[in-house]
């Protein structure tokens, strides 16, 4: 197994100096969710225009919207990993068997999250393309793939990665509370998650996404009411919460 050297041996630093009145008290990570927050609007973008509709070779293979979506899937990945790997050594605990298990379930979720990324951007893109008229047995084995399978894969890997980063700041705690500042940066960047998650359960086909974000959403407010100076547990509680209830009251007007 690939190990994450950044989430399994992180030397002791000794203690962090306080930052000074008026300054963020966790401008990394701000930084960090700003650039998801730019990857969620840049996914929007590619899906909603089309200006990404073009083949990317002669034999139309695949399109640049799914290419996108699959580099722009990575990037989110890698923004995961850079969050974990700050929250650690951004604490002063050191808990060697935590970074070996967090390491390991980082690992699992991002091998099926890209797994599940892949398969459905590419049955999607054949789905749509040759099976919107009549069903074959090969179209419903696309179908199932793009609507189904590729869905729940997707999903799984995407809670693990999520649950990974909660249970990193849970078990590698910062002892700088967040400051006015930071609650502002932190809920700005939660709403950007939020809006996302509001258009894809209120505009869109949800399949099994409420379930999924309803859970996340319980385990991040459960773990914010025990440790609740923790900035990415009110980074989550607020970005799923909001989603939730934005998305309920849209299907209800």
């Amino acid at each position: 197994m690939i190990s994450h050297p950044s989430l399994t041996q992180v030397p002791h630093t000794g203690p962090r100096s306080a930052p000074r009145p008026g300054r963020l008290a966790h401008g990394r990570l701000h930084l960090l969710l700003t650039l998801n927050s730019l990857v969620v609007v840049l996914i929007s973008v590619n899906r909603k225009s089309g200006s990404t509709l073009a083949f990317v070779a002669d034999n139309g293979f695949l399109r640049w919207v799914e290419i996108d979506n699959m580099l722009l899937g990575l990037c989110t990945v890698l923004l995961y990993y850079l969050v974990a790997a700050h929250l650690v050594t951004d604490s002063r605990h050191r808990r060697h068997g935590a970074t070996v298990a967090l390491g390991t379930l980082f690992t699992t979720g991002a091998y099926v999250y890209a797994l599940g990324l892949g398969n459905h951007e590419i049955t999607n893109y054949l789905h749509g393309r040759f099976c919107s008229e009549s069903l074959p047995a090969i179209c419903r084995v696309v179908a199932y793939n793009d609507d189904v399978f590729s869905d729940v894969v997707f999903l799984t890997g995407f809670t693990l990665l999520n649950t990974t980063v909660m249970l990193t700041q849970f078990l590698f705690p910062t002892d700088r509370a967040p400051r006015r500042w930071d609650n502002v940066l932190i809920t700005v960047n939660a709403l950007f998650i939020g809006v996302g998650i509001t258009a894809n359960l209120a505009f869109e086909n949800a399949g099994f996404d409420p379930f999924v974000i309803g859970v996340t959403a319980v385990f991040a407010l459960v773990l914010l009411k025990i440790s609740p100076r923790q900035p990415m547990l009110r980074y989550y509680g607020i970005a799923y919460t909001v989603g939730l209830l934005a998305t309920a009251l849209i299907k209800t007007v």
